[in-house]
C-alpha cells in the first residue's frame, strides 16, 4: 500500500496543476518532472527571444498580457519543483544533479556542451546551496529567483593562487637513448624519441639558450669553453615570465606566463633568431591558464596543456593569436564524467612555421590535470579525483588525438591510485600502460594497469610491492621496470608482451631507491636516486646521491652488478630528468650535483683561543657558528671496468658556482647553467 502522506502530496500538487489550468504529467515521478522542468526552461528561453525579436521589429505589445505570460511561465517551474518536493523530497532534490547534463563518456565519446548555459549549471553546481536557498521566491507570485553565489574567488585571488602553483618539475623519468647528435653537441634528455620537451637551457652547435630565475631568456655565443652574452629574451612586455623554452634551427619558442587585467594566461611566443644578438618576435599566441601543465613540440607544432580555474564572471576559456581574446565555443570543450572540481584543462596546438599569420586550435577539458605523456600521435593527460565512497585517489585518464592543428578529446577511463610522474605512463602497440599507487586500510599498494585502444581494461598487476609506492617507471617496449620503496629498492621487471595476462617475471632489492631509470642497452639498467640512511627513530632519509647499475639480461634474475653514493650531495636529476646529459658517442654521462657540508666554524681565525675568564668582556667571546660550505659543480661518469659492468666516474668537476641547475656539452666542453643563467665551463677528455 503506498504512503499515505506520499498520496496526500501528490493529490495536492495535481489540484494545483488543475487550478491553472497547466496539464501535469501523466505520472509525478521523478523522472517526468525533471523532463517537464527542461520543457519549461525550453519554452522561457523562446519566449524570451521571441520577445526581442518582436521589441526590435517594432511590434507593439500589452505589458499587461506579457507578465501574465511571464507569471504564468515562471509559476508553472515553481509547481513542478514543488512537486519535485513532494515526490522526492528536500535532501534528494539537495543532491541531485538539478538541470544538469549527463556528463557520462557514450561509446568511448566525453561529453561536447552544446551551450554557455550547460557549462555555467555544472559550475553553479559546486557552489550549491540548499534547494530553498537556491531557488527561492520573491516578492512577486510565482517569481523564481536564480541565486547567485558570492562565494567565487575575486579575479586577483584566483591568479595569484594560480601563479603559486606553476608547475615547473615534471618528475624523475628516463629517455631516448640517441641523445648525441651530427653537430656533437647535447640535445634535452627526452621521454619519447623525436617528441621535443620544453626545458630551461637548449643548445646548438655554437650557442646557449638559458633561462635566468627573473624568467628571461639569455642568448650566449660559445667557443672553446669561452661564452658570451649576446642578447635578451623575455620581461618586455610580451611575455612577462619566460617558463621554459623550445629551439628549432633559427627559430626560438618562449612558454611563459602573462598577466592581464589581472587574468592568467600563457603565451607561446616565437622569435626569428637568425641574428642571435637581436631576435625579432614573429607571433604570439595565448591561452587562458597561468598553471602551465606541461608542453610538446612534434614538428612545427607546439601543444601547450594549462589549468585554470572558472571563477566569477570567468566561465569559458579563451584564446588569441592577434590581440583580440575569443573565448572557446562551447562544442570546443568537453567533460570528464561527472567533474569533480571546477577546473579546466586546456590543450593548443600552435603552429610555429606560419610566419605572422600564426595558425592556432584549442580545445578544453572540464577537469583539472597533473601530468601528461605524448608520442607523435596521441597526448594523454592525467587528472586526479578524490573517491569518497572509498577514502582514495583515483586517476582519470583523457586521451588527445594530435594531427598538427587537429586536436580532439577521443577517449576517458578511470584506474585506482596516482601516478608518479609522467613516467608513469606509455603507450605500445596500441596499448596505453599506467602504473599507480593507491592506499588500501592506511597501506600503500600499486598497479599496473594495461588499457587497450577504446581504453578499456585489458589486464592488470594488481597490489604487489605492498607498503611501498612507486618512485620511478621505465617503459620499454613490452617490458616494465618499476622501482618502489619503502626501506629498501626493490626493481621490478614485468612482461607485458600478453596485454591480457602482465605479470611480474623478476625483481631484486637494493638500499635506497632509484628516481630515474636510463636504458644502456638492452641488457643493462642504470638508476640515478637517492642514499638513504636511518634517521634514528626507525625511519629513513636521504643522505645523498646514488648511482646503481642493474643487469637485467635474464628477467627473472635481476642482478646489482655495481652501486656508488656520494654522501650529502644531491642533484636536480634526482627530481627531472631535463637534468641529466648523455653523450653516447664519448660514452658518458653527466648531472648537476651540489654539496652542502655543515661544521662549526670560528669566525675568527686564531692558532689560540683563550680561556673564557681571560676576557674581561664576556661579549668579546667568539662564539662557534654553523656556516654552510657549499660546493657545486658537475659529476661525470660512465660505465666502465674490465667487464664494463662498472661504474666509473671521470670526474667530479666543482665549479665557481653556487648551484649548477644544467649542464651541457659542445665538442671537448662542459658547460654548466646556474640559476641566473650564468656559465662555468671546463674541458673534459674521456
Amino acid at each position: 500500500m503506498k504512503n499515505t502522506d506520499e498520496m496526500r502530496n501528490k493529490e495536492y500538487i495535481q489540484s494545483l496543476f488543475d487550478q491553472d489550468e497547466i496539464k501535469a504529467p501523466e505520472s509525478l515521478s521523478e523522472e517526468a518532472i525533471f523532463s517537464m522542468l527542461e520543457d519549461a526552461e525550453a519554452q522561457a528561453g523562446a519566449e524570451a527571444a521571441a520577445e526581442k525579436s518582436a521589441a526590435s521589429a517594432g511590434a507593439p505589445e500589452c505589458k499587461k498580457w506579457k507578465s501574465a505570460r511571464r507569471t504564468r511561465a515562471m509559476r508553472w517551474v515553481a509547481l513542478a519543483a514543488c512537486a519535485l518536493l513532494a515526490v522526492v523530497g528536500i535532501p534528494r532534490i539537495y543532491y541531485s544533479d538539478l538541470f544538469l547534463p549527463d556528463t557520462s563518456a557514450k561509446d568511448g565519446e566525453l561529453h561536447e556542451f552544446k551551450s554557455r548555459t550547460e557549462i555555467e549549471r555544472i559550475i553553479k553546481s559546486f557552489n550549491r546551496e540548499p534547494f530553498l536557498d537556491r531557488f527561492r521566491f520573491g516578492k512577486g507570485a510565482g517569481d523564481l529567483v536564480e541565486y547567485s553565489t558570492e562565494d567565487a574567488p575575486m579575479a586577483s585571488e584566483a591568479t595569484s593562487e594560480m601563479a603559486s602553483n606553476s608547475a615547473q618539475a615534471e618528475g624523475a623519468a628516463a629517455a631516448t637513448e640517441a641523445t648525441g647528435s651530427a653537430d656533437d653537441h647535447s640535445s634535452t634528455y627526452l621521454q619519447v624519441e623525436d617528441v621535443d620537451e620544453a626545458d630551461i637551457v637548449k643548445v646548438d652547435g655554437r650557442y646557449i639558450y638559458a633561462v635566468n630565475n627573473k624568467q628571461e631568456v639569455y642568448i650566449y655565443e660559445a667557443k672553446d669553453g669561452e661564452t658570451k652574452k649576446l642578447s635578451t629574451i623575455g620581461n618586455n612586455g610580451i611575455e612577462q615570465y619566460v617558463s621554459d623554452i623550445f629551439l628549432k634551427g633559427d627559430t626560438l619558442v618562449a612558454v611563459g606566463h602573462v598577466y592581464d587585467n589581472d587574468d592568467g594566461y600563457t603565451a607561446v611566443v616565437t622569435y626569428d633568431i637568425t641574428d642571435r644578438s637581436n631576435p625579432k618576435m614573429i607571433n604570439e599566441f595565448r591561452q587562458s591558464g597561468s598553471n602551465i601543465v606541461s608542453s610538446r613540440m612534434i614538428g612545427d607544432y607546439v601543444y601547450l596543456v594549462t589549468t585554470t580555474y572558472a571563477y566569477g564572471n570567468y566561465i569559458i576559456p579563451k584564446c588569441t593569436i592577434d590581440g583580440e581574446y575569443k573565448e572557446l565555443a562551447p562544442s570546443d570543450i568537453c567533460c570528464v564524467p561527472n567533474p569533480k572540481t571546477s577546473n579546466y584543462t586546456i590543450l593548443s596546438a600552435v603552429d610555429i612555421s606560419t610566419g605572422q599569420a600564426g595558425r592556432s586550435k584549442t580545445k578544453a577539458l572540464f577537469g583539472a590535470s597533473h601530468n601528461i605523456y605524448c608520442n607523435n600521435h596521441n597526448l594523454y593527460v592525467s587528472v586526479e579525483e578524490y573517491d569518497e565512497s572509498i577514502w582514495n585517489v583515483k586517476t582519470r585518464v583523457v586521451r588527445a588525438a594530435l594531427d598538427g592543428l587537429k586536436i580532439k578529446f577521443n577517449g576517458s577511463a578511470i584506474v585506482e591510485g596516482y601516478v608518479n610522474n609522467q613516467f608513469s605512463m606509455d603507450e605500445h602497440k596500441g596499448y596505453f600502460r599506467i602504473a599507480t599507487t593507491a592506499s588500501r586500510n592506511g597501506m600503500d599498494v600499486n598497479h599496473l594497469y594495461v588499457l587497450d585502444e577504446n581504453l578499456k581494461e585489458a589486464g592488470k598487476i594488481a597490489s604487489f610491492a605492498r607498503d611501498e609506492s612507486i618512485k620511478a617507471v621505465r617503459f620499454m617496449g613490452d617490458t616494465a621496470y618499476v622501482i618502489t620503496y619503502e626501506a629498501i629498492d626493490p626493481l621490478f621487471v614485468m612482461d607485458l608482451s600478453d596485454p591480457a595476462n602482465p605479470r611480474i617475471k623478476g625483481e631484486v632489492k637494493i638500499d635506497g631507491f632509484s628516481s630515474l631509470l636510463v636504458p644502456i642497452d638492452g641488457k643493462r639498467l642504470l638508476g640515478i636516486g637517492h642514499a638513504t640512511g636511518d634517521n634514528g627513530y626507525g625511519g629513513q632519509y636521504a643522505s645523498g646521491l646514488k648511482l646503481a647499475l642493474f643487469d637485467v639480461s635474464d628477467p627473472t634474475e635481476p642482478k646489482v652488478l655495481d652501486s656508488k653514493e656520494f654522501e650529502n650531495m644531491d642533484s636536480p636529476a634526482q627530481s627531472t630528468h631535463l637534468a641529466l646529459t648523455v653523450n653516447k658517442d664519448k660514452g658518458y654521462y653527466a648531472v648537476p650535483y651540489n654539496i652542502w657540508n655543515y661544521g662549526n666554524v670560528f669566525i675568527e681565525d686564531a692558532e689560540v683561543m683563550p680561556a673564557p675568564d681571560e676576557f674581561e668582556d664576556d661579549s668579546a667571546i667568539e662564539e662557534p657558528v654553523n656556516e654552510p660550505e657549499n660546493e657545486s659543480g658537475v659529476l661525470v661518469f660512465g660505465i666502465g671496468g674490465d667487464s664494463k659492468d662498472k661504474i666509473e666516474v671521470y670526474d667530479q668537476h666543482k665549479l665557481d658556482a653556487v648551484q649548477i641547475l644544467r649542464n651541457a656539452y659542445i665538442g671537448d666542453y662542459i658547460y654548466g647553467i646556474t640559476g641566473q643563467a650564468e656559465i662555468h665551463s671546463f674541458k673534459f677528455e674521456k
